[in-house]
């Protein structure tokens, strides 16, 4: 169990979503939320009491579904909030920024962060838009920076992605992500870059689903439906770089050459790695290599593996009363839910 103390700056929706996610693990840190945008007297604790709130019904609610690691009120007991950087950050192991996507606000906090800082204090920023330089040129510790970004509900998705630098201590990057791991998140390293890896193909497939719409070939809920019950669904088992090598690099190929010709639009054109695998010849397992090697591989076991995978998915979709291939919203909301007193406030 640990004793280190846990600061999220920003009591927004992301980071209610991150305090939740440390307080359900109970690996005993304690969290500090705090709020460092100066407001009007007499709401000077609006925003915190509303963010407590937030964290208390999402630790009750978890603990109704019977996935909260102890007591809700426990859990809720190891949150403070603080108005003001002194009061929250100092001595902290970790420091989650997590305010508004915006460059000065963010880099005002940075500047003011520094001289507040342990020297083995790890910050992170849960953007997932600026280069870390946007933090490093105004923190007296840069090498101390990362950036984590959660994927929204932040308590529930497993995934954080944790970008470094060349100014980035190894040791930094090192302690994050065994910390990501201690409260039961799934890092991947990356090297910092505008839009990771999640929301760039998020906002690729978003994009392409809004032009379909917009293009009148179907509605919001017959497309919706085609992601739930096959391109998502399909993700639940495979990545897509192992989506592209066991459907074949040659039909990706052939298919963006297509969609190029006659869609348009360079996002549909293959791109350079892919025309330098079927240069090679290197297009899935059928040809011992693609973005994989698949000398020695059991080709058969391993489709096998993918298939029993695929029906592991359609097993829980057929008893669970929360998952359903439907699109829209009419009628997606199990009632015990629905009505649920604490789930009636706004959570993240």
């Amino acid at each position: 169990m640990k004793t280190e103390s846990i600061a999220i700056v920003g009591p927004g929706r992301m980071g209610v979503g991150i305090a939740t996610a440390v307080l359900m693990a109970n690996r005993g840190y304690q969290v500090a939320l705090v709020d460092t945008k100066k407001r009007a007297p007499g709401q000077e604790t609006e925003a915190l009491d509303r963010a407590r709130a937030d964290v208390e019904a999402n630790l009750n609610l978890l603990e109704r579904l019977g996935v909260l690691r102890g007591d809700a009120a426990a859990r809720a007991a190891d949150l403070r909030v603080a108005a003001g950087l002194a009061e929250g950050v100092g001595g902290c192991a970790f420091v989650f920024e997590a305010l508004p996507e915006k460059v000065a606000l963010k880099q005002e906090l940075y500047r003011a962060i520094g001289p507040l800082m342990d020297a083995d204090t790890v910050v992170a920023s849960a953007t997932s838009t600026f280069h870390l330089n946007v933090f490093w040129d105004v923190c007296s510790r840069p090498g101390n920076v990362v950036s984590a970004h959660w994927l929204n509900p932040a308590f529930l998705i497993p995934l954080v992605e944790v970008a470094f630098g060349e100014k980035t201590h190894a040791w930094a990057r090192v302690r994050m992500c065994d910390f990501l791991r201690d409260i039961g998140k799934i890092p991947v390293t990356l090297r910092t870059s505008p839009g990771f890896v999640v929301p760039r193909i998020q906002a690729a497939a978003m994009n392409e689903a809004v032009r379909i719409l917009e293009e009148g070939i179907t509605t919001a809920e017959e497309i919706d439906t085609a992601i739930k019950a096959g391109f998502g669904f399909r993700l639940g088992v495979l990545g897509l770089i192992e989506f592209v090598d066991l459907g074949g690099v040659d039909i990706l190929f052939h298919a963006g050459e297509y969609l190029h010709a006659t869609l348009g639009g360079e996002h549909f054109k293959p791109p350079r790695l892919v025309r330098a695998k079927m240069d090679r010849a290197e297009v899935g397992p059928r040809s011992g290599k693609g973005f994989y090697d698949y000398d020695g591989v059991d080709t058969r076991a391993l489709f096998n593996a993918r298939y029993m995978g695929f029906v592991e998915l359609l097993r829980l979709y057929e008893r669970s009363r929360y998952l359903n291939f439907a699109g829209g919203i009419a009628g997606n909301r199990p009632p015990e839910i629905e009505d649920t007193p604490t789930n009636r406030k706004e959570t993240p």
